[in-house]
């Protein structure tokens, strides 16, 4: 049964059971840290006791504030999980260079030949992936607490604040490493048209077919497709919007007393349906898999997650000529590496 990756199943695990992890931030150019704690799904964050203006008179009370800053920013990024996690291998260096070409991206190929007496062995050698140059780059956001909300002790905004910084974090992580695939243009060697399948099983067209049978005829086909190809994919990218057609296509299921088998191969569906916010005036979206299509997508070797510099939150003294009180800013250095066209195939469904 192939594990379904989407904002509902991934917050579901983090209900299950107690997770911890260290989170660093600076202070006045000074790093620290404090520990997050979920327990059954409920993050521990800090009460102020006492109101946020009080708390910026010392530096003991201001790294108070923004170790609940921090945690806030957390509970935000728990409300919008990262899903691609099954398609990307993490390499982390904070002595990454901004480029990277593609050759960069190496595995090894190794064969055993029986050895004759006398005979040279035969060396293994590195193959790289075939794909753009990764570029790291910078990214960031911040916020200002202001002495209007000192003054109204207006802690409700404050933490919507926080927690909204998070949510953008992770959303930008998905779009960031997604959307390659999904903006991809394909060659017809990448794509697969659907296949109509009658209620008998067999060959149909559009307005006869079986749109389960049709599905599964498809998403076999796909399977065959990448195979053929050698590019074998083990992870579907789809819209949550097909997620019980998908699951119903996959699984075994008997049909006008024709028993038909589960689909196998596909390890793990991630349910990717994109990211909306309003800033200001401004609309920010992330577009999601469309409707209509999916993607079998072979795995890690050709898809790297590039980490110079994880998200890092700084707190420093605000701006007085503008009655800002303190300024939090978040940002990170990342790069993708995703060699799409050796390793996705782009599947389109038939339709109802």
């Amino acid at each position: 049964m192939a594990r379904v990756h989407s904002v509902d199943t991934l917050k579901e695990q983090r209900r299950q059971g107690t997770h911890e992890a260290v989170v660093p931030f600076l202070i006045n150019g000074q790093q620290s840290e404090v520990t997050k704690k979920i327990v059954n799904g409920e993050i521990e964050t800090y009460e102020l006791s006492t109101p946020i203006g009080e708390m910026m008179t010392s530096e003991t009370s201001r790294k108070e504030l923004l170790q609940k800053v921090v945690l806030d920013v957390e509970l935000g990024r728990e409300d919008v999980p990262v899903l691609y996690k099954p398609i990307y291998e993490t390499l982390q260096d904070p002595n990454f260079p901004r480029e990277f070409e593609a050759k960069w991206a190496q595995y090894g190929t190794v064969v055993f030949f029986e050895h004759l007496e006398g005979e040279e062995v035969k060396f293994g050698s590195l193959q790289a992936e075939q794909g753009p140059i990764a570029r790291l780059k910078g990214y960031a956001t911040g916020f200002e607490y202001t002495k209007e909300m000192q003054m109204f002790n207006q802690t409700f905004n404050f933490e919507l604040l926080n927690k909204a910084f998070g949510e953008a974090h992770n959303a930008l992580l998905n779009h960031l490493h997604l959307a390659p695939i999904l903006k991809h243009s394909y060659k017809a060697a990448n794509k697969t048209a659907p296949v109509f399948v009658k209620p008998d099983g067999s060959t149909g067209t559009a307005t006869d077919a079986h749109h389960i049978l049709s599905l599964r005829a498809t998403l076999r086909q796909g399977l065959k497709d990448a195979r053929t190809a050698k590019r074998p994919g083990t992870v579907l990218l789809a819209n949550s919007a097909h997620k019980e057609d998908i699951q119903d296509a996959l699984s075994s299921m008997t049909l006008q007393a024709t028993p038909y088998g589960a689909t196998t191969g596909i390890n793990d569906i991630i349910y990717y349906d994109g990211w909306e916010a309003q800033v200001s005036k401004k609309s920010e979206v992330y577009e999601g898999v469309p409707q209509g299509k999916v993607y079998l997508i072979r795995p890690k070797r050709g898809f790297k997650e590039l980490i110079k510099q994880a998200l890092q939150i700084n707190a420093t003294m605000g701006d007085l000529t503008r009655l800002v009180e303190a300024q939090v800013v978040g940002d990170f250095w990342r790069g993708v590496f995703a060699a799409v066209e050796e390793n996705v195939q782009e599947i389109t469904l038939p339709g109802r």
